[in-house]
């Protein structure tokens, strides 16, 4: 397996798999063109996974949730695998990968949102770090039907480091 920073040239691949998990697992119904979905996605924070024989098997990538400069440091993950490689380890590679060159470019939190029947997309994130934030109710919509989705997300230890001691929580009024 082989991670590497995702290029245009991919986006064959990469739209391919995108487009076998359209619906609500993906919170997409549509497969965007090349122009939106580079846009939408940050540079730099882009990765591919390949396997022995250089195929693109999955990819990830960053999202910013905000234009607001207080919040530059905060970023949605996608990650998308092909469905004959799931459970095979290259979303664990792509969202670990991820994970670290994002706190090298000093993003201090990663969420990301997660179908509630998806253990193993869960149980994964939970293991690399993310905490579930909570349950957001009707949170998208395929079609006519609704769907939940879980919030986790992950605070970097490494950006917080120098950042001495959180502030204290403020006690619920009485």
């Amino acid at each position: 397996m082989h991670i590497r920073p995702l290029l245009a040239d991919d986006w064959e691949d990469v739209s391919a798999i995108m487009e076998s998990s359209l619906g609500p697992t993906a919170f997409e119904d549509e497969l965007p063109a090349w122009e939106r979905w580079n846009a939408r996605y940050l540079p730099g924070h882009r990765l591919v996974a390949a396997n022995r024989q250089g195929r693109v098997t999955g990819w990830a990538a960053l999202e910013p949730i905000s234009g607001r400069s207080a919040l530059v440091g905060v970023a949605c993950v996608s990650v998308f695998v092909d469905p004959a490689h799931r459970g095979q380890g290259f979303g664990r590679h792509l969202l670990s990968n991820l994970v670290t060159a994002s706190e090298e470019a000093g993003f201090w939190t990663l969420q990301v949102y997660v179908l509630p029947h998806n253990t193993a997309a869960l149980h994964l994130c939970e293991e690399l770090g993310f905490r579930t934030v909570g349950r957001r109710q009707r949170f998208a919509r395929s079609g006519e039907a609704w769907h939940d989705a879980v919030l986790l997300e992950r605070r970097s230890p490494n950006v917080f480091a120098d950042a001495g001691e959180p502030a204290p929580e403020i006690p619920e009024a009485s």
